[in-house]
């Protein structure tokens, strides 16, 4: 699909690919080959993750129906010939996908306008994924604002039972970030310890009774770790 979005810049090629393999926009050989690079490339697998962890808050929006008069025009515009009837008649399921990925694609391009006009800063994004497959974060250590945001794609703690998330620099022992009590998105700030790590941070996530591990470390399961190098100082 990138082709089709020339001229683009050469630096940006990459970040619109990897936002395309991101939404699922790819098929065939093209999302076989950034697939191939999200596993060989760290550069372009951060990209990959980056543009997820963006995306996922965007799955818990409410659906918002166009305006009548809006979606008569578009009908008339791509279907001239086709007597108008309602859309939930005529959209087969494949067609209600295509419509939701249309819509995270226009998401795309305005976040891509918000970063460049200002918006921003050194991100470091990663994934913490359980060795069973069972379980999966996105974070994003946000250093402008000293923060971390996680996005749950899989998996949950289970019944009478937290998530928290833990942080550490090299050779530290693991301190608490914060509870995770409810919903798939948690934006934490960082303490001031973890804050002033430089180089590699590491993240974990691990399940714990209601209030939060009773040791000051993690007790119950670490569904898993992440290292994050070269994290650098705020702006």
């Amino acid at each position: 699909m990138t082709d089709e979005l020339d001229p683009i810049p050469e630096d940006e090629r990459d970040d619109v690919l990897a936002a395309e393999y991101a939404l699922g926009l790819l098929e065939d050989a093209e999302r076989d080959a950034a697939r191939r690079r999200a596993g060989a490339e760290p550069d372009f697998a951060a990209r990959v993750l980056a543009w997820e962890a963006r995306l996922a808050p965007l799955g818990n929006l409410a659906p918002v129906p166009p305006p009548a008069a809006a979606r008569a025009a578009l009908h008339a515009r791509l279907f001239p010939d086709a007597a108008p009837k309602p859309f939930w008649r005529r959209a087969g399921p494949w067609q209600v996908l295509a419509g939701a990925a249309l819509a995270l694609a226009v998401a795309v391009l305005l976040l891509v306008s918000f970063d460049r006009n200002g918006g921003g800063g050194p991100l470091y994004p990663a994934e913490i994924a359980s060795e069973a497959g069972d379980f999966r974060v996105i974070a994003v250590v946000d250093k402008t604002r000293d923060e971390v945001v996680l996005t749950r794609t899989a998996g949950a703690a289970p019944p009478g039972r937290v998530l928290q998330v833990w942080a550490h620099g090299p050779d530290e022992p693991a301190q608490s970030v914060g509870l995770w009590p409810a919903g798939e998105t948690v934006r934490l700030p960082l303490p001031p310890e973890i804050a002033a790590v430089r180089g590699t941070l590491t993240l974990g996530v691990s399940e714990e009774p209601p209030g939060g591990s009773p040791t000051g470390s993690p007790s119950g399961r670490v569904f898993g770790t992440v290292d994050i190098p070269g994290v650098g100082p705020s702006s």
